[in-house]
């Protein structure tokens, strides 16, 4: 069939869609190189607002720990020797204080570093948390050196930390200007790198975070979700323009080229979506899809102590599709339960001899949104195939998308149960969501895994290069476990080691590979 025999059998619509994609190719490279530009720059811009946020969050949690740890010294006398003991105890606990002391009447009467009498001064602002903030404070020898100082008015307890500590992330060599702005009875600035803009304030809308264009700058904004707090980030708009100039040229030369390529591709994928999807009905009934396991390395000790299980889909051609392409294929078409199910009969076909040999060994499994619908279901289903490859709750690890977190009301209902059941729950590709402490804080977690785009980081000049050490930091905070994925140079594995990260899988110790290899690896590791 030639090329317009096969467009006129091709639904009106259709035709029309892609009749527009060919006459107008200039347009669409020009929009397209717009967006690109401009939602890169927004990126960019975002990806630094979350950094600060992340930074101060975890500055905050540090503060209300070392509060806790202090609550001894709420009655009697907090100078004491005993006192400035327990203060340079909580100091020394802290990776982000300064120092620890008590205020009454404005000045600093003792510290961790022993008795003190210093004029502080008054607070600035009290934050909706209930505690007083002074800018500027300067203790000790190091005059040179400005501190931020937040009391609990009850206790005159203090706590200190350097005014750089969230913003030290920030490149010097680029033109930013950050500001965390602190919400109380007025709005206060907290901490500032460049310029702020007041008006910048009435730019906020009701959501969790955004963007707008203020005097020749874009502004990236997003509110904390556990702190009184708005972190806002922004670079000069010619910045954006340049690669918007640069892009457009570059595109609209090849625009025609461009709209006849695009107008094919979308043929072709509609083409591909609608037999794919026939295509998997038929290898969720027969024996086209398997599993594949990668290994998860302990940093430590360099042991494989566990596995994530990967679905595969091979073709009677041969082909193989991933599961980027599938998965989301079947939640679409409502064959997401069928999906599931398979994962877990492969499962039961795969693992007896892992578990024979290696009773301590962990599986990982990936479970979507549409899989924790029904607890009651999903957990007998696991319940039934552990026992009979016998193995027990706890060989299991259960992985959730970020996203999944959104929804804590929903999610919590499954997660705790399975969590009463024994079987572990870890967050996937941490970072690349949208989730908060606020939503980890609603649900039971064991592990974070780090998305393996942050992983790549490490040791670049990339803006995302700081965005690693501050997930850990969180989940440092937050008590869980961490696995760090795509790992693939022995530098990123030092790194993460030296972070205190637990676990790593990537191509630097195995690629994914059948249940007969694994076996054989780990029978000649002896792991």
């Amino acid at each position: 069939m030639t090329l317009l025999e096969h467009r006129k059998r091709r639904p009106p619509l259709l035709s029309l869609t892609m009749a527009l994609v060919i006459a107008l190719p200039t347009a669409a490279a020009l929009l397209f190189a717009y967006r690109e530009s401009l939602g890169g720059f927004q990126e960019i811009a975002a990806l630094m607002t979350r950094q600060v946020v992340l930074r101060t969050d975890a500055v905050g949690i540090q503060m209300r720990r070392g509060l806790a740890t202090l609550a001894p010294l709420k009655q009697g006398d907090p100078c004491t020797p005993a006192g400035i003991a327990l203060m340079r105890e909580t100091l020394l606990r802290s990776d982000m204080l300064a120092d620890v002391g008590y205020v009454r009447d404005g000045r600093l009467l003792c510290s961790s570093f022993g008795p003190q009498d210093r004029p502080l001064g008054q607070p600035g602002f009290m934050s909706r948390n209930g505690y007083w903030l002074r800018r500027g404070v300067r203790l000790h020898d190091a005059m040179d050196t400005t501190l931020v100082a937040a009391t609990d008015p009850a206790s005159g307890l203090t706590l200190f930390t350097h005014e750089n500590a969230v913003l030290n992330i920030i490149p010097t060599d680029q033109p930013w200007q950050v500001a965390v702005i602190g919400h109380g009875a007025k709005d206060t600035v907290l901490a500032q790198r460049g310029d702020f803009d007041p008006r910048w304030l009435g730019r906020v809308d009701s959501g969790d975070s955004g963007f707008f264009v203020q005097a020749g700058h874009l502004v990236a904004w997003e509110h904390s979700r556990i702190g009184a707090y708005t972190v806002f980030a922004a670079l000069p708009y010619g910045t954006w323009e340049k690669s918007w100039i640069k892009a457009s040229l570059l595109l609209g030369g090849i625009g025609l080229a461009l709209g006849v390529f695009l107008a094919s591709l979308m043929a072709r994928s509609i083409k591909r979506s609608s037999s794919l999807r026939a295509q998997l009905r038929r290898a969720l009934k027969g024996n086209e899809l398997f599993l594949e396991y990668q290994p998860v390395v302990e940093l430590t000790s360099g042991r494989w102590v566990g596995a994530e299980a990967l679905m595969r889909w091979r073709r009677p051609t041969g082909e193989l599709i991933g599961p980027g392409i599938f998965v989301p294929i079947a939640e679409k078409n409502g064959m997401a339960p069928e999906l599931r199910n398979r994962l877990i009969q492969l499962l039961e076909r795969d693992t007896a001899p892992l578990f024979a040999r290696h009773p301590a060994f962990h599986l990982a499994l990936n479970f979507s949104a549409n899989d924790l619908g029904d607890p009651a279901d999903i957990l007998a289903r696991l319940r039934q195939a552990l026992a009979r490859v016998g193995a027990t709750p706890g060989n299991l690890i259960i992985e959730i998308t970020e996203m999944v977190c959104m929804d804590a009301d929903n999610a919590s209902a499954a997660i705790n149960a399975l969590h009463q059941a024994g079987i572990s729950i870890a967050i996937d590709d941490f970072g690349t969501g949208y989730s908060s402490l606020s939503h980890l804080a609603q649900l039971r977690f064991d592990y974070l895994k780090i998305d393996k785009s942050f992983v790549d980081s490490i040791g670049t000049g990339s803006v995302t290069r700081n965005i690693i050490d501050h997930i850990i930091e969180m989940a440092g905070s937050l008590g869980t476990g961490t696995v760090a994925e795509g790992v693939e140079t022995q530098a990123q594995a030092d790194h993460l080691r030296g972070r205190g990260v637990q676990y790593a899988q990537g191509w630097l110790y195995a690629r994914s590979m059948p249940m007969e290899e694994l076996l054989a690896r780990l029978a000649q590791r002896g792991d």
